[in-house]
């Protein structure tokens, strides 16, 4: 996924200091790899507590979500809410594994049929039972309906139909093993079928909200000021601790605001706290903040081919002379570290051990090599060398200064480079539209997968028709469509390992960036909140205790 909002901000003086520091080539810093809160190591789950709460207030930076329809969910604000209201048959959890969930098991007896077995002691918040009716026709809306952003990954599914009181099954035109993970997102979600028909596209607005499972049920929505969710006491996880009884999302967006709010103790949590406002919440005793993994990735996308981006050496090129270890070091404050592979290590997955190995072969500092670009580029042809690439950004503090690093180095290294920073708000339609990108060479993208598999993001990035694939690349369509049809794990992996070495040999169609870690801020009365970036689509509120204080 992508989204136009970065997760962190920074203020117009931090874009004068990180973009002065990126013009000097400077690697200097602390590194990635250390947490920015309380101890130096990444964390998946912040210390448990014990107490109650009854009310906190947590604020969704990116602001108030159009709708909260899991089906049409796809960003960091309604996930991070619907998350802990709409569940899936298979959860992806804090430590990037993929388990059973709403569906206690499956099977695949054959390699196109695979059966759901149900959880027989699950609710709706309403009290009436989950059936394998509503399972059977969730899984057909988000197949069907043209407003599901879930529904490519159904291309494959030939038919799903309830086959017991506790059991559905789908049957898939070809063996596609990617299918079954990707329930894990809201590709898998559950609603109430009866509650969507009563509703109909009414379902997800403010007068309206969602029937679902989970371990919190929609209250009322206030708009322009928040939405609120209150704690189902018929939900079927005991294991969850649920201690926090109701919970306020509010969608502040102005960086002094929010870190005001937080010191302050009138927001009690966040996901992804300002990045101008760090300083003040480590040295403070208002809260914690924690760090944590995330199959999150800053990079560039290759959206034309036909310029000066469509030859190789140009592309490896001005990939060596970027200051990756500098942009991470201070645009991202030390929570950025260059990346290996355009794949990053938490969804490695099934590959893990062929990816890990491969990525410590290729691993570099991520510091700019501009002798070895430029030699690189001497044996490019004048003319392809002379076009003009152009990069855009959305007009943001942390891109504008990851912009105008990379425009530092193409320069260093003689290309013809034009930086295009355009408004945030439009920012996306460069992604999304042909017309509007035109022969735009290079976008920037903050990128996250649906879970934490190497095929999704694989699918995603560089095969025909993926979302963000915008120049149309097909070098690896081939040996992906092998592994989707792979039943063995292994075998799967090594076809991974093909197309991940292929794409690095070409740094085509997205760069090799900089891995991103995950923040949160806990203030002083709570805790138990995952670090691990998964609040998109696992229940992470319902970790959520008190600390006493």
């Amino acid at each position: 996924m992508y989204s136009p909002h970065p997760r962190r901000r920074a203020t117009a003086l931090a874009v004068v200091a990180a973009t002065t520091l990126a013009l000097a080539g400077c690697s200097g810093g602390t590194s990635g790899t250390e947490a920015t809160g309380s101890s130096d190591a990444l964390t998946t789950f912040t210390p448990t507590g014990s107490g109650s709460v009854d009310t906190i207030t947590w604020n969704v930076f990116q602001g108030e979500p159009q709708t909260i329809d899991p089906f049409q969910s796809a960003d960091y604000t309604p996930n991070m809410i619907n998350s802990n209201m709409c569940e899936t048959l298979l959860v992806q959890t804090p430590d990037f594994q993929i388990k059973p969930n709403l569906a206690t098991s499956y099977s695949n007896p054959d390699p196109t049929t695979w059966v759901y077995k149900l959880r027989s002691d699950v609710t709706f918040w309403d009290g009436s039972p989950m059936t394998a009716d509503d399972v059977a026709w969730s899984m057909q809306h988000n197949m069907t309906d043209k407003s599901s952003f879930y529904g490519y990954l159904y291309s494959n599914v030939a038919s799903i139909a309830k086959t017991g009181a506790d059991e559905v099954t789908v049957r898939l035109k070809k063996p596609d093993y990617l299918f079954n993970d990707e329930l894990a997102s809201f590709a898998g979600v559950v609603v109430k079928k009866k509650f969507y028909e009563q509703h109909g596209n009414k379902v997800g607005t403010p007068g309206v909200g969602v029937m679902c499972t989970g371990p919190y049920k929609f209250g009322t929505w206030t708009q322009g000021q928040s939405i609120k969710v209150s704690r189902y006491d018929g939900y079927w996880n005991k294991s969850l601790p649920r201690k926090v009884k109701n919970i306020d999302f509010t969608f502040l967006t102005d960086d002094s605001a929010i870190t005001s709010g937080l010191l302050s103790g009138q927001i009690d949590g966040t996901y992804g706290p300002p990045m101008a406002g760090l300083a003040q919440l480590k040295a403070s005793s208002a809260g914690k903040l924690y760090s944590g993994a995330a199959p999150l990735a800053v990079t560039l996308v290759v959206a034309n081919h036909k310029g000066a981006m469509g030859n190789a050496d140009v592309r490896k090129a001005l990939q060596m002379a970027i200051d990756w270890k500098g942009i991470g070091d201070h645009v991202y404050a030390g929570e950025g570290t260059p990346a290996s592979l355009q794949t990053v290590p938490a969804v490695y997955g099934f590959a893990k051990d062929d990816l890990t190995s491969y990525a410590d072969s290729v691993k570099t500092d991520g510091s700019a090599k501009t002798d070895e670009a430029k030699k690189l580029l001497a044996g490019v042809p004048a003319d392809v060398k002379s076009k003009q690439i152009s990069l855009v950004v959305p007009q943001q503090a942390e891109t504008q200064q990851l912009g105008v690093g990379i425009k530092d180095a193409a320069d260093r290294i003689g290309l013809n480079f034009k930086l295009n920073v355009v408004p945030a708000t439009g920012y996306s339609n460069y992604l999304y539209d042909p017309a509007t990108r035109g022969n735009t060479d290079l976008l920037y993208t903050q990128f996250w997968p649906n879970i934490p598999n190497p095929l999704d993001w694989l699918g995603l990035t560089a095969v025909t028709g993926g979302t963000f694939n915008q120049s149309g690349y097909s070098g690896i369509d081939g040996l992906y469509a092998k592994a989707i049809s792979t039943q063995d794990d292994s075998a799967r992996s090594k076809l991974v390992l093909q197309m991940e070495q292929k794409l690095h040999d070409e740094m085509d169609p997205m760069f090799s960036g900089i891995q991103l870690t995950n923040d949160v801020w806990l203030g002083s009365k709570i805790t138990g909140a995952p670090a691990a970036f998964d609040y998109v689509y696992y229940p992470w509120a319902a970790h959520l205790s008190g600390t006493g204080k």
